[in-house]
């Protein structure tokens, strides 16, 4: 009789595979215990790491505590004080409940407990190594818990060798807490990497104000408070103006009693409110917190708790879009003139009300020559504006281009058709300025310089922590394409200096994008300065529907041509095609 080929799997490997639903890595071990703390009635919570938490992870509260009796329960798979039968999971209203989040994290890590509730004798001290309880003892200590997470990973090298760059890591940690502080005001929190605080927010701060830290000054700015009641829902928070945005939705903040989620049709019916408001493809910002009875909705659907299914969906997405636009109406400062946080607009001036400024800037003011002498670079003077004139009309063809035998105009605010020689070019505006600003950077990397060129009048970055580390990191990437960026401030930054050759194109949108598009990529993997490079193009090009007279496309034509490779923007797409006589002639079947 052959042996069973199936047999039961033993405690500790069934452990591991149960960690890699809940711990995905240092962020998800910190979620994990902040949440425990909040749920402990906690006021102040301590999160401090080292090497973004890959040798430790410590989580201090001081909350209720824990008998000893508990503290050992708790490290067991599926206990917990949250449900006791199945209507429990109908109406939670904590964040843990699934009684596997400690038992996961030590299964994969060394971990220590010191934790006391008050009443007894003594704390309780525990100290675990792949889930198994090695040593026990009393300590005294104040009410409250203290986790210590060491060399997370050490038993499973497979698991460690995914975990992403310390820098990315860290970004993903310093967002988690911020959704902390943003849905717990009444919590102190305190987040330090290698004995350096990196995020604190204390109880007495204002909402406006961790919003700032949190997610950047002008959006504080630039926001207004909304209140929804409908039906037992209650929606509040806050909302940007219809022409603040940003070109994705990582900006969109929801909570679901108090629980952050990242449902997409939340961002759909946020959409849909301001869908008539809204350039192509740009999304608002928002700050949301949705209050609803815990039976009408079900959390228990992802190992991370991050999605919530509500039972009327339909219901939720029509108060989202009919509350907000009754809101865009009663709030009287909102307006529908609000600028984009990216837009430099304010700052783009024609070259005649430029030198006015700098004019009267000489005339009245006798410190400019000093001022002038704090560049390290020669200052902008009249410069070029990009744009001279609206394209009017559907076809206007370039007097030049006629005496070249070439006819030029544009079509759709996007292409540009050349007819020359009997035959027909189409290029795409955006595409073709792209791979131009992208041969000119990798010029910049090659010879190591860039033409670079100071503003008299800089621009301000104001970021949230997370832009922040990641700007710290590019900032030499950035000199190297021609870009002074200097620290303004806590989580503020100058660009002080461009490249010559965006000197009339919208900066601070450029860097602002660039910026987000640079937070979905694992640096670790990829050339940071070629991909910056490649973004820092897109996201500086010509936009569609961006007005251009005929010797502008004439020109942009002419530089284009002079490129290495022409025929491809640097991801991959297509500049332009060309449609020949002989092609004409196949499609209306006369050959």
């Amino acid at each position: 009789m052959n042996a069973p080929k199936i047999h039961l799997l033993e405690e500790n490997v069934i452990g591991k595979i149960s960690a890699g639903e809940v711990v995905e890595g240092p962020n998800s071990v910190i979620k994990e215990l902040t949440e425990n703390a909040i749920d402990a009635g906690a006021s102040n919570i301590h999160i401090e790491i080292q090497d973004a938490g890959e040798t430790l992870i410590r989580v201090a509260d001081n909350g209720e505590g824990m008998t000893k009796e508990d503290a050992k329960l708790a490290c067991l798979r599926h206990a917990t004080s949250k449900l006791s039968t199945t209507d429990d999971l109908e109406k939670i209203n904590t964040f843990g409940f699934r009684g596997e989040a400690l038992a996961s994290i030590s299964a994969v890590s060394i971990l220590e407990i010191t934790s006391y509730n008050g009443l007894d004798e003594t704390g309780v001290y525990l100290y675990l190594e792949s889930g198994i309880i090695q040593k026990e003892r009393p300590i005294a200590r104040v009410r409250g818990t203290t986790i210590e997470i060491k060399n997370l990973f050490y038993n499973t090298p497979a698991r460690k060798k995914f975990l992403k760059q310390k820098s990315t890591e860290l970004s993903l940690i310093v967002k988690t807490i911020g959704h902390f502080i943003l849905s717990n005001p009444d919590i102190d929190f305190k987040l330090s990497q290698n004995g350096k605080t990196l995020l604190r927010a204390e109880k007495n701060m204002t909402m406006k104000e961790r919003i700032s830290l949190v997610m950047g000054g002008e959006f504080a700015d630039n926001m207004a408070e909304i209140t929804i009641m409908e039906d037992n829902v209650k929606i509040a928070g806050y909302i940007s103006k219809p022409g603040v945005t940003r070109k994705d939705r990582d900006s969109q903040i929801f909570f679901v009693n108090k629980r952050y989620v990242k449902n997409k049709f939340l961002g759909d019916a946020l959409y849909g409110a301001y869908i008539s408001l809204l350039e192509r493809g740009r999304s608002p910002i928002a700050l949301l917190f949705i209050s609803i009875d815990p039976s009408d909705i079900d959390v228990n659907v992802h190992p991370m708790k991050l999605l919530v299914k509500f039972k009327k969906e339909s219901r939720i997405r029509g108060i989202i879009i009919n509350g907000i636009k009754k809101s865009f109406n009663e709030i009287k400062e909102f307006g529908m003139t609000g600028r984009r946080i990216e837009s430099a607009a304010d700052s783009k001036i024609n070259s005649s009300t430029y030198q006015e400024l700098e004019d009267t800037f000489k005339k009245d003011n006798p410190l400019y020559h000093e001022v002038q002498k704090e560049f390290q670079y020669t200052i902008i003077k009249n410069p070029k504006k990009y744009i001279h004139e609206p394209f009017g009309g559907n076809i206007t063809s370039s007097p030049n281009a006629e005496r070249d035998n070439k006819t030029l105009f544009e079509i759709g605010g996007c292409y540009i058709v050349e007819i020359k020689n009997n035959a027909l070019t189409i290029t795409d505006k955006h595409a073709a300025h792209e791979r131009i600003l992208y041969e000119y950077f990798t010029n910049a990397i090659k010879f190591g310089s860039s033409d670079m060129q100071s503003l008299l009048f800089p621009f301000r970055l104001d970021l949230s922590m997370q832009e922040s580390i990641l700007i710290e990191k590019l900032i030499p990437e950035f000199k190297t394409l021609g870009f002074i960026i200097e620290p303004f401030g806590k989580y503020s930054y100058m660009i002080q200096g461009v490249p010559a050759i965006l000197k009339d194109r919208d900066i601070k949108a450029a860097v602002y994008d660039t910026l987000s598009d640079m937070k979905e990529k694992d640096l670790s993997k990829i050339d940071a300065l070629d991909e910056l490079a490649k973004l820092t193009a897109c996201r500086s090009a010509i936009k569609a529907n961006d007005p251009s007279t005929t010797d502008e496309l004439e020109e942009l034509l002419t530089s284009l041509n002079k490129c290495e490779l022409p025929f491809t923007c640097p991801h991959g797409r297509p500049v332009s095609f060309d449609i020949t006589i002989n092609e004409l002639e196949k499609r209306f079947h006369r050959k």
